[in-house]
């Protein structure tokens, strides 16, 4: 059997009837090979890639999406409070605060010139 040498994930999907997720992968001669697994096999992956994780705390680090925020300053101090979802505040010095802010308003207007994305 050949082995594809993936170097990235580029889609994941869940069937309708959630009984099969399909994996999506790029090789770096941007060949694309897509796996369709059933989600009792998919689940025996669990184990195996927590421990690959664990070993490597910085491998696999996806992107977090949180639901809400809340901004706020530290009584007293020259804190600004940043804070996701339930976890507990950053706090930031008022001159990264400043350049922080600048830099999500950098961000804000180049994303907002790409277009969506298709949902599955």
């Amino acid at each position: 059997m050949k082995t594809f040498r993936a170097t990235a994930l580029t889609d994941t999907a869940v069937s309708e009837d959630r009984r099969r997720v399909e994996f999506s992968f790029r090789d770096a001669d941007g060949q694309e090979y897509a796996i369709s697994l059933p989600t009792a096999i998919a689940a025996n992956l669990v184990p195996v890639l927590e421990t690959l994780t664990s070993a490597h705390p910085q491998a696999g680090e996806l992107t977090r999406l949180p639901r809400t925020f809340a901004v706020g300053h530290a009584s007293g101090e020259r804190l600004v409070l940043l804070r996701f979802d339930d976890e507990a505040p950053y706090a930031i010095e008022m001159e990264m605060a400043e350049a922080l802010a600048e830099q999500l308003q950098e961000q804000s207007e180049e994303v907002s010139d790409i277009a969506r994305p298709a949902l599955h």
